[in-house]
């Protein structure tokens, strides 16, 4: 069993494992990389925005012009694949995606896509790992970094897992491994740890950013199985790791918070005066709270303490060195008590404007509108926060784990994208393979520039059961890939 599957079974509140990540298009090809025809009326439900009944006609117009872009979509499949993330290089217009595949003889590997045709079609898949099969899969626990460097480098990070000391290590040592191709995705130098001298135990949940001048910023989670367990589970930090030179090296990695959640997806991004934010799931120092029957909740079990886990946004202040980052600030006050992991990362982007966009989930009854997935936005560089908008509240008690990601457009839009699991049960088998029955759906909700949601809706429909859902964006152009069945799913959105 796999760590992720671990903490889905005793996290009490866990969201969809589910990867979402809009994606460029495929040529067939004896790789199984082949599109599949656009048919929106299969993937989209009309919707609403989020308030008044009566609205303003600039809102309409904006509305109108999102939903006929969404319905020009186009759409492909990758088959027999799992885990993608996707990006889109700036300057050149080329799109890039990266996802797993199980080996012919054993084993797996992670394999490069790039189309420079706006996702008509694409490359003949390229493999980024340097061994045939030496990806673990089971060890991918969320997907791969990928970004995109300003003359053209394509930077990846995976997982490498060493099951050989499970006394030791009890899910495995699982380190980074980083790449780049030089060569627009057409060979990729050999793989390496980007901070070697961690201490050991997980380097997981990595996220890459790169700025204009080169500057590589990788987020991610290092629990150190040295240390006892705390109240919260294995100590855990969340890290930047950074290189000044494109990634030919790596700096020493920096702590921007002390107390992180153990699974929950790491995002970071550029901002003002190019400074690199980090966020996350923070468990406060541990901060404990204890039970009594009399305030226990349906998530609570029967622990008898419990550890707050909400989400927390940083930031450097030298420049974008990244080794002096701000404590970290809570975005919302939802007081999330649990213990064990949510798997539930946030999504984060500046707009042209500096306004920090910030979405994510929350299992939180005390939450201010209870249970669900929430946005918010900072016009202070993260310093404070305005009161957070849900986007959707829950239906049901209990929904599989997902990670939130959000991007920004032309004319300032928030594009928030998730993936909705309700209606999901556990399996009959679920003792043994802990799989769920049931669709879910990849949710695509739009805030505008005032901070109006004005789509708010399902985007596709499926057997989407693994969460991540990796999205990206150059202004003019929003990219989604997730996980349905057995297949990797992609989408390219224009916006004018």
């Amino acid at each position: 069993m796999n760590k992720k599957i671990l903490f889905g079974i005793i996290g009490a509140i866990v969201v969809a494992s589910i990867s979402v990540v809009a994606l460029l298009s495929t040529q067939e090809t004896t790789n199984s990389v082949s599109e599949i025809s656009n048919n929106p009326s299969e993937n989209m439900d009309s919707v609403t925005p989020s308030s008044s009944s009566v609205i303003p006609e600039t809102v309409q117009n904006t509305k109108n012009k999102i939903e006929k872009e969404i319905n020009q979509a186009v759409y492909f499949t990758v088959y027999n694949a799992t885990t993608p993330s996707i990006t889109i290089d700036k300057n050149s217009g080329s799109i890039y995606s990266v996802y797993f595949k199980e080996s012919e003889n054993q084993g797996g590997n992670l394999f490069a896509i790039r189309s420079d045709d706006d996702g008509k079609t694409f490359s003949e898949p390229i493999r980024v790992n340097e061994n045939e099969g030496d990806v673990v899969l089971d060890a991918q626990w969320s997907a791969p970094g990928l970004a995109i460097g300003p003359n053209g480098e394509v930077n990846v990070v995976w997982y490498n897992a060493d099951y050989s000391d499970p006394d030791k290590f009890p899910w495995g040592e699982i380190t980074l491994l980083y790449s780049r191709s030089l060569d627009g995705g057409k060979t990729f130098e050999s793989s390496k740890n980007p901070s070697p001298d961690d201490p050991r135990g997980e380097q997981s949940y990595p996220y890459v950013t790169v700025s204009d001048d080169n500057h590589v910023y990788i987020s991610y989670l290092n629990l150190d199985y040295s240390k006892g367990k705390d109240d919260s589970g294995t100590p855990t930090v969340l890290k930047m790791v950074s290189s000044m030179d494109g990634g030919k090296t790596f700096e020493k990695s920096t702590i921007t918070d002390h107390s992180a959640c153990q699974c929950c997806a790491t995002v970071n991004t550029i901002g003002p005066n190019n400074e690199v934010y980090s966020s996350s799931r923070s468990t406060f120092l541990n901060t404990v709270q204890p039970l009594i029957n009399e305030t226990r909740t349906d998530y609570q079990g029967s622990f008898d303490k419990i550890v707050i886990r909400d989400i927390t946004v940083s930031h450097s202040t030298d420049s974008g060195l990244a080794k002096q980052f701000t404590d970290p600030v809570k975005v919302g006050n939802d007081k999330w008590f649990m213990n064990g992991c949510p798997d539930a990362g946030p999504g984060m982007a500046f707009d042209s404007r500096e306004r920090l966009h910030i979405a994510w989930f929350t299992g939180s009854e005390t939450a201010p509108d209870g249970q669900g997935f929430y946005y918010a936005y900072s016009d202070d560089k993260g310093a404070s926060f305005n009161n957070p908008t849900p986007i959707h509240l829950l239906s049901e008690k209990w929904i599989p784990p997902t990670s939130q990601y959000v991007v920004t457009d032309n004319d300032d839009n928030a594009w928030i994208v998730f993936v909705n699991s309700e209606g999901m049960k556990k399996g009959p088998t679920y003792a043994e393979d802990y799989k769920y029955v049931g669709n879910g759906s990849i949710h695509l909700a739009v805030v505008d520039k005032n901070g109006d949601v004005i789509r708010n809706g399902p985007f596709a429909k499926g057997d989407i059961t693994k969460h991540y859902p990796f999205t990206s964006s150059t202004g003019d152009k929003i990219t989604i890939s997730w996980i349905e069945g057995n297949d990797v799913k992609l989408s390219v959105i224009n916006v004018s």
